[in-house]
């Protein structure tokens, strides 16, 4: 009886639990400058960004005390030119986000290789596997923009980045 009466006891616990638990999804636009400083080197050449996490802001009304996310995944990003017209001279970009936190390691979100010669924009491939969720558990974080050129360059380049994020919360 008492077995019994545990088991069941048990159970409701948990379906309870799961009913408090359960995630919500909401997405949120990273938009933002990457500026590199020239003189800039044929290969790679990063340039990065600092995003302070503030749940409230990111979340709005889906804010409460306690929230946490559990997970981020890129849902698109897209890299456009600021001081010229087309993304001549780049054969390729990748997007990582890195943090000051030892224990995690950095984590390429998208990447785009080959860039089309004379592109406007560059839509980068997500990663299917990539989940940056406690990345936005951090205080800040990095957003990195490695740009890959095809030779030596003596200007600064500076580019927009509208980066979509698709994030579950509790």
């Amino acid at each position: 009886m008492k077995l019994k009466f545990l088991s069941i006891a048990l159970a409701a616990i948990t379906f309870f639990g799961a009913c408090n638990n359960s995630d919500q999804a909401t997405e949120i636009t990273v938009t933002d400058t990457f500026t590199l400083e020239g003189p800039l080197y044929e290969g790679s050449n990063p340039a990065q960004l600092v995003y302070a996490v503030d749940l409230k802001t990111l979340l709005g009304d889906k804010y409460h005390e306690g929230v946490k996310i559990t997970d981020a995944t890129l849902a698109s990003a897209t890299i456009s030119p600021i001081d010229s017209g087309s993304l001549s001279g780049i054969n390729s970009m990748v997007l990582s986000v890195a943090s000051d936190n030892p224990e995690l390691k950095m984590l390429e979100l998208g990447v785009i290789n080959p860039i089309k010669e004379g592109s406007q924009t560059a839509a980068l491939n997500p990663s299917g596997e990539a989940n940056a969720g406690k990345y936005f558990q951090e205080k800040q974080y990095y957003i990195i923009l490695d740009v890959g050129l095809n030779a030596d360059i003596e200007d600064n380049l500076s580019f927009k980045g509208e980066i979509k994020f698709n994030l579950k919360h509790n």
